[in-house]
């Protein structure tokens, strides 16, 4: 390719998506000096620390009660007496 076409195709890259990317690098160097991402990078640190410790206790929830189940069966209760599994509700 030429130097010409490829000046043309960086001009045009550069038009074409300038627009949309420099108000995002401006954003991003302002979040940084003011200490705005420091906060929010560790707000979004606790919210997964507390989203990891929530479901490590379902799970040692749902381990429980599946032993007290088997518990339950070992010691003869008829399975039809046991209550069922909760069924997940939909969001919808």
């Amino acid at each position: 390719m030429s130097v010409e076409i490829l000046t043309a195709i960086t001009a045009l890259i550069v038009a074409l998506t300038g627009p949309a990317i420099i108000p995002k690098i401006i954003d991003a160097y302002r979040a940084g000096k003011s200490g705005r991402a420091r906060a929010e990078k560790q707000r979004n640190r606790e919210s997964y620390n507390q989203l990891e410790t929530e479901m490590a206790f379902r799970r040692r929830m749902e381990e429980y009660a599946s032993f007290l189940r088997r518990m339950l069966i070992d010691a003869g209760i008829p399975e039809d007496r046991i209550p069922p599994w909760p069924v997940k509700r939909s969001r919808t």
